[in-house]
């Protein structure tokens, strides 16, 4: 009998299921169906540094601003690149409700609510997180005390021990980088190639990465990397595609809202 492979998510999903359109958080929902799900700490830290840091920025400037509309004038003119599009879709649609556009306090109140429910959706949708092999320590950053502290935590210092995983990871990193990535489909998986000079640096000197630039440019090699061989990534994310498949894990990739609206349409 096959023994069933335990879900991993990706930061890609529990954003989606967040934030994301109500035909990819079906998806999701009917993907992980009764199975109880895992991820890792550094996943969390990811998704409370793109997710829950980025809300508090825009806490922050409607703090200052004089109405929501005012908020989001600033934010799409001067931070859209910054802001990952799920959260700015969603800020603009909060913004534009007629009972919030013009009021500034129930626009607080409700990006609070939403920095709340942020910080702890991830923790709740999983049963459990694997064992931090990183010692990345942001994944611990907490809005308890302040959202001041927060940013201060989520702030990478590279205090960890990210060189261990590349360095006990040194095959696997051949692997990554050899004859295979450069044939497709992977040679033309841009999210899988771009960082590659990097992870090739990573083989003789395990702590090129260690760097907060670095480690955000080599993310998606680290949580593969962490993620043991029982498991079963599921992810939106095509870099991971190749990724897991040349390191011999299993990864199910999702289909993007676009699939998602052409099989809706081709159904009605």
């Amino acid at each position: 009998m096959t023994i069933a492979k335990k879900i991993f998510l990706e930061t890609s999903v529990p954003r989606k299921l967040l934030l994301g359109h109500s035909l990819s958080k079906k998806q999701i929902r009917e993907s992980i169906g009764q199975s109880q799900c895992w991820s890792s700490h550094y996943v969390r830290m990811e998704f409370k540094r793109s997710i829950v840091q980025n809300l508090i920025h825009v806490y922050n400037v409607a703090q200052l601003e004089n109405t929501p509309g005012d908020t989001l004038n600033v934010i799409s003119e001067s931070f859209s690149n910054r802001l990952p599009k799920l959260l700015l879709n969603a800020i603009t649609a909060l913004a534009s409700e007629p009972d919030i556009i013009a009021n500034k306090q129930k626009f607080l109140v409700k990006r609070e609510g939403l920095i709340r429910l942020a910080e702890q959706f991830l923790d709740d949708l999983v049963e459990d997180y694997l064992n931090n092999e990183t010692g990345c320590p942001l994944a611990r950053a907490s809005t308890k005390e302040s959202y001041k502290k927060f940013t201060d935590e989520i702030d990478c210092k590279a205090e960890c021990r990210v060189e261990r995983l590349w360095d006990r990871n040194k095959n696997n990193l051949k692997r990554l980088t050899g004859a295979q990535s450069m044939e497709p489909p992977h040679s033309s998986n841009k999210g899988f190639t771009q960082p590659l000079p990097l992870i090739r640096k990573a083989i003789t000197n395990p702590a090129e990465p260690k760097s907060k630039r670095n480690c955000m440019k080599a993310g998606d090699f680290v949580i593969a990397l962490e993620m043991p061989k029982q498991y079963r990534m599921m992810t939106f994310d095509r870099s991971f595609e190749s990724i897991c498949r040349i390191i011999g894990k299993e990864v199910v990739r999702l289909p993007p809202l676009s699939v998602l609206i052409a099989q809706r349409e081709s159904s009605t």
